[in-house]
């Protein structure tokens, strides 16, 4: 790995380090490009597992000074993580074209009316439908850069079925149409988690894909760990292969008014 593009700071409350940690790891691992990724904030403050609204300028302050420290050493990019809620995309808008975050990563967790499913507690049949629909509604919106974990879903959805695979084959063509690149997350191989799954990664072969790993760290030390190399290797097993650098074309560097 020389470019991870999926980070988190104790910013967001379940992560730990600020962004000059990161950074810091990075330079010293050797990589060439790093962006610092958080949980973007909401107004309403509905998730606790994010910065506050209120957080969001002291955070983008010591963002911008970390680059500035640190920029002559390694690339590095200003973004978020976030998910596609209609109302919430002024301020995505804002982050990139005042702000200068261009690497917008699409993380759908939660869907529905009053986002009432969450990826991490409570998906069934319906929500999977739901959560297709509105992964493929973000992806057309061009706001975003690449799409993490696409099968995050299997964290509660307890088995890999007919309604798993068509719901990863919604996502799967609509990236393979729009030339969208798809995250195989190393923060869940990290974890034992049930993703990324080998049965998504198989049925993924069938369209015409770009891929790239990432940590998803949510500690400075867990920026690239022998269990990212062990990934790195059964990925290369599977006859997959993934790109060193996220392409500039998926840079959001003006967004859609």
């Amino acid at each position: 790995m020389i470019a991870n593009y999926h980070t988190h700071t104790k910013w967001c409350r379940h992560a730990k380090g600020e962004a000059e940690d990161y950074i810091k790891e990075a330079i010293g691992l050797g990589l060439k490009e790093i962006a610092i990724t958080d949980h973007v904030p909401h107004i309403d403050n509905s998730d606790p597992g994010r910065m506050m609204w209120e957080e969001f300028e002291a955070f983008n302050q010591k963002l911008d000074e970390a680059i500035e420290k640190y920029q002559d050493q390694i690339t590095i990019y200003k973004g978020f993580e976030c998910e596609y809620y209609p109302e919430a995309l002024d301020f995505y808008k804002k982050c990139i074209n005042n702000y200068g975050y261009e690497i917008m990563i699409l993380g759908q967790h939660r869907c529905g009316k009053d986002r009432y499913y969450n990826a991490f507690s409570n998906m069934d049949e319906t929500a999977l439908k739901i959560y297709a629909d509105t992964v493929c509604e973000g992806l057309k919106s061009g706001l975003f850069s690449f799409l993490a974990h696409p099968d995050v879903f299997l964290f509660s959805y307890p088995q890999w079925d007919k309604h798993a695979e068509n719901a990863l084959r919604q996502i799967y063509q609509t990236c393979e149409e729009l030339k969208i690149p798809v995250e195989i997350n190393g923060f869940g191989y990290y974890a034992g988690r049930p993703y990324p799954s080998t049965d998504a990664l198989k049925i993924s072969k069938e369209y015409q894909l770009t891929y790239m790993i990432n940590t998803d760290a949510h500690r400075p030390e867990l920026l690239y760990t022998e269990k990212t190399k062990e990934l790195e290797q059964l990925i290369k097993d599977m006859g997959i292969e993934v790109l060193d650098y996220l392409p500039k074309e998926r840079h959001i560097t003006k967004a859609i008014r």
